[in-house]
């Protein structure tokens, strides 16, 4: 019988308000089980509350997870419930944060969509698709809301 060593990797979650879809612990619960499932051993977590996926520069848990990544790390994955979850970035701003991470030889699994493939063509096709899609509806969201917002103190 063979025994497989499991892969070093940490948890990343992450909640915009406490309207979140997934609060930490039900992201927590997932990952957790994900890892399990799936050979990782969780060696730490890095949590922001509170903070838009856009918002980076707020985001000192995932900056931090970042800088760890990319300076000695020991880890070789980034687990999150979804690609929300790691970031609602443009595709510029993603390039910034991810080809680090890539030359580094960090990846990114989730919960809801496996192992991101940012090595590919194809792979960057898909995660740039989705990744700008979430970073528009955010936009989207947040000109409803100031519309209905202003719309309300008008009437």
């Amino acid at each position: 019988m063979v025994v497989r060593a499991l892969i070093a990797a940490v948890a990343y979650y992450r909640m915009s308000s406490d309207k979140q879809e997934k609060s930490i612990a039900e992201q927590r619960e997932a990952v957790v089980a994900y890892a399990k499932a799936h050979g990782y051993r969780i060696v730490r977590e890095y949590i922001d509350e509170g903070v838009s996926g856009d918002k980076t520069s707020k985001r000192k848990d995932f900056q931090r997870m970042h800088h760890d990544a990319c300076n000695g790390r020991d880890f070789e994955v980034i687990l999150c419930w979804n690609q929300d979850r790691f970031g609602r970035f443009d595709s510029v701003e993603a390039g910034y944060w991810i080809h680090p991470l890539r030359q580094a030889g960090v990846r990114l699994a989730t919960v809801s969509d496996g192992l991101v493939d940012w090595n590919s063509f194809s792979g960057r096709v898909v995660n740039m698709l989705h990744t700008e899609g979430k970073h528009q509806f955010l936009r989207d969201l947040s000109a409803n809301v100031t519309r209905g917002l202003l719309a309300k103190a008008a009437g």
